[in-house]
């Protein structure tokens, strides 16, 4: 990826799906935002070099007037050129369409997928948390179709009736196809709907869940023979990696994975030496498992050391986002995104990341009640930096233009983690003006509705409803200005916030202008 280059968090979620790209070959370019932003060109393809049924895509880089690929058969003094590197690590496969894509499927499961299940809950726990993902999705699934059937049932019917009456009299057959319709969406009918429709979904899920009964016994039983951790793809996923930062020993390298491939990229980054680490400029990781528990102490305290460089999103409804806590990055590989999700009732499009939400800058929502707590683990993530820096430089005494560097260091990071907690606070704010001006335009929009058992125009409700002092300026109106008040506070909290930051910042790069000396120590000491 272009290093100069700040993604979204939408856009950095569009990059990792790029390993899904059927079929890539090496030359293929590789953009988002409809070609608009140039990513890299597939330069070396890892495809089941090890007989793990790893996929490990390779990307150089090297801006846009030359998008040619630099592959491992380049020359040395090519590669060494080479300073921008992506490498996408793919998920799981799921098809069974053709040999390859079977034995794929099989070695990613059963291999890789399902032990790793296994070494973080314990056979008993893998088990029981299936079976409530099983249940909960196909309850979700079933109760959706079944409100969906009556809603269509309700329709027909109303048509039907409208259609007979409309045999005598058509301009009764309109008046009485709008009372049905109405009728039978008002709150008491919405009522047993919903009611139909979610007891169908209970029926299905303890249906679903007795069906399967034998075959989660089954996987149990096999399960129980697992022993065996790392998995073989995972130490392949180490060893290409290995092979990437020597293949280009000159270039600053982001990971992005989903699925097993976040999985890939955790084991691969806990084996990189320290030196290694340093060719790693960033790391994404989506809804794959938490395996920091399965680390050695030694391997835990490697991914600690740069913890601030890793962003993990996750999906708590997720069936693969398994092993994290419900708040903060404890215990997990990286800066942990408890991201704000929609029920999607689906276990794949909820695997595949579309129940994200978003806000209108491209960034995560965070989950309720994990805002605060991510924020801190940011700001704690960058100050492990700032602590070994110090510990390093410290050892012999600081300097003068150590001191500078370590001040500036901790300014610069305490001043973005306060305006990082104002964005938050804003966004949050944002939110929830944004659901109370809906809620209040679904209220407004409602007056017109005339109540079951009335003979009244839409036009005739509004007005009576107007004539007590309810109407958009006594419903949207005032909620939007009320809330906008907060809004705009928050809003200023953020640009004093972020005018610090660039204060900070200028400052810091007016004192390297003006001492060659002091700023070329400045990069020596970032790098």
């Amino acid at each position: 990826m272009a290093g100069s280059r700040i993604y979204t968090d939408s856009e950095q979620v569009d990059i990792t799906m790029l390993e899904y790209e059927e079929e890539p070959y090496i030359g293929l370019e590789l953009d988002i935002n409809k070609k608009k932003d140039y990513i890299g060109t597939v330069s070396h393809i890892y495809d089941n070099t090890s007989n793990a049924e790893e996929q490990v895509y390779v990307l150089t880089n090297n801006g846009n007037p030359n998008r040619a690929a630099v592959p491992y058969s380049a020359s040395q003094a090519d590669r060494n050129k080479v300073d921008d590197v992506t490498v996408l690590m793919k998920g799981s496969n799921t098809e069974v369409d053709t040999k390859k894509n079977t034995h794929d499927t099989i070695t990613d499961w059963l291999g890789t997928d399902f032990p790793t299940a296994v070494h973080i809950l314990g056979v008993k726990g893998a088990t029981k948390y299936g079976q409530e993902h099983l249940r909960k999705n196909v309850y979700s699934m079933v109760s959706s179709k079944t409100r969906e059937v009556l809603d269509n049932v309700d329709k027909s019917v109303n048509n039907f009736v409208g259609d007979v009456v409309g045999t005598f009299n058509k301009d009764a057959a309109k008046s009485t196809k709008h009372f049905l319709n109405n009728a039978s969406n008002n709150p008491v009918s919405r009522f047993i709907k919903n009611a139909v429709s979610q007891g169908a979904g209970i029926n299905a899920a303890y249906t679903a869940s007795g069906l399967t009964t034998d075959l989660t016994r089954g996987a149990s039983r096999m399960l129980n023979h697992v022993t065996t951790f790392p998995p073989e793809q995972f130490k392949a996923a180490a060893r290409h990696l290995k092979e990437v930062i020597k293949k280009y020993p000159n270039a600053k390298i982001d990971l992005s994975g989903h699925s097993l491939g976040s999985m890939d990229i955790q084991y691969a980054l806990a084996c990189l030496t320290e030196e290694e680490l340093t060719h790693i400029r960033s790391v994404r990781l989506h809804n794959g498992p938490n395996i920091y528990s399965q680390l050695t102490k030694e391997q835990q305290k490697r991914l600690d050391s740069v913890k601030y460089k890793i962003v993990n999103s996750i999906d708590h409804k997720d069936i693969v986002s398994l092993g994290y806590p419900q708040s903060g990055s404890e215990g997990a590989v990286g800066i942990v995104q408890h991201v704000k999700t929609k029920e999607l009732g689906d276990i794949g499009n909820q695997h595949m990341m579309k129940g994200y939400i978003y806000n209108k800058d491209g960034s995560f929502q965070l989950a309720k009640g994990t805002e605060k707590q991510t924020i801190i683990d940011r700001i704690k993530a960058k100050m492990v930096l700032f602590q070994a820096h110090k510990k390093k430089l410290s050892a012999g005494g600081l300097s003068g233009h150590e001191q500078i560097f370590l001040d500036s260091e901790q300014a610069t990071a305490t001043a973005s983690g306060l305006t990082e907690a104002a964005k938050q606070g804003q966004e949050k704010i944002q939110s929830i003006k944004d659901g109370a001006v809906k809620e209040a335009e679904e209220v407004y929009a409602s007056l017109r509705e005339v109540p079951f058992g009335f003979i009244l125009t839409p036009d005739e409700v509004a007005q009576a409803y107007a004539e007590a002092g309810i109407d958009r300026s006594s419903t949207v109106d005032k909620v939007s200005q009320s809330l906008q008040k907060k809004e705009d506070k928050a809003s200023e909290l953020v640009t004093n916030f972020s005018e610090l930051e660039g204060k900070i910042q200028a400052g810091i790069e007016q004192e390297l202008s003006a001492d060659a000396q002091l700023a070329g120590e400045f990069k020596e000491w970032s790098e």
